[in-house]
């Protein structure tokens, strides 16, 4: 590689970086419109969302230099198959983004609950109770008020629930990005099968094969990889807050007088 492809690589690969954490800010300006809602923001979400696009950033600019630097005569199937993994990592980011931002929220309503055995201001479980004791005046019969406080309770949890569902949903996508490079990766195989016409030809085949096949199984290893550390992450964070979901039914039970 010349000194000219070396620097264009590295322009290439900063470029990226810097147009994913534009993406990744452009995404967080979207989050603190909808916690502005709520009167609820996420400390040092820019940059948070800005550290994150530029890592997505860099790792796909690196991937993309690194194919391109292999200086491969390839046809359209391998290079869709290598594009697999930029499809991981650019979802891998977003995906990361949401969890990070999803945590961030309920350690500050857990951390109000230890600190202040109870919601505490600026968190969902504070404007919860200002609204369960607006309710208490406007409704006197039990029913009517626990079922008013119920239908704030679920709007609240969802502030942070919602996005959570979407990503476990959006995760399953992870793996079929890795099968995407595993299908190229088999028919390059099969292509290449076709080829052996001559027992002089046959090593050289068997050699171009084997690329298909390593194709074919680490992208669907990159792909599970990535998937499986994300849905546990996904699944934890459901569980909490499940359980401040309970905490805040039981405050209200015993704070509230219901």
């Amino acid at each position: 590689m010349t000194w000219l492809g070396i620097i264009a690589g590295i322009l290439l690969v900063l470029a990226s970086g810097v147009s994913g954490s534009v993406y990744m800010l452009y995404r967080a300006r979207q989050i603190r419109l909808e916690e502005k809602t709520y009167g609820i923001a996420t400390p040092y979400l820019q940059y948070i969302a800005g550290t994150i696009g530029a890592i997505t950033g860099l790792i796909i600019g690196g991937l993309i230099v690194y194919f391109l630097a292999l200086n491969q005569r390839i046809g359209l199937v391998e290079w869709i198959g290598r594009f697999s993994y930029v499809l991981i990592a650019a979802a891998s980011g977003g995906h990361l983004l949401t969890l990070v931002t999803v945590g961030l929220h309920l350690w500050r309503e857990e951390r109000a609950w230890g600190q202040h055995k109870g919601p505490g201001n600026g968190t969902l479980g504070g404007r919860r109770i200002q609204a369960l004791r607006r309710l208490r005046r406007q409704h006197e019969h039990y029913a009517d008020l626990k079922e008013r406080d119920d239908i704030v309770l679920e709007e609240l949890v969802d502030v942070i629930g919602r996005p959570l569902l979407l990503l476990r949903r959006n995760l399953v996508r992870l793996p079929f990005y890795g099968y995407l490079g595993t299908v190229c990766g088999i028919l390059l195989m099969a292509d290449r099968l076709s080829q052996i016409d001559e027992a002089s030809e046959t090593f050289k085949v068997l050699s171009s094969m084997a690329e298909g096949l390593v194709l074919a199984f680490r992208t669907t290893l990159v792909g599970l990889l990535t998937y499986l550390p994300l849905r546990k992450a996904a699944d934890v964070l459901l569980e909490r807050i499940a359980n401040l979901e309970d905490a805040w039914v039981k405050f209200r039970h015993e704070q509230e007088g219901l």
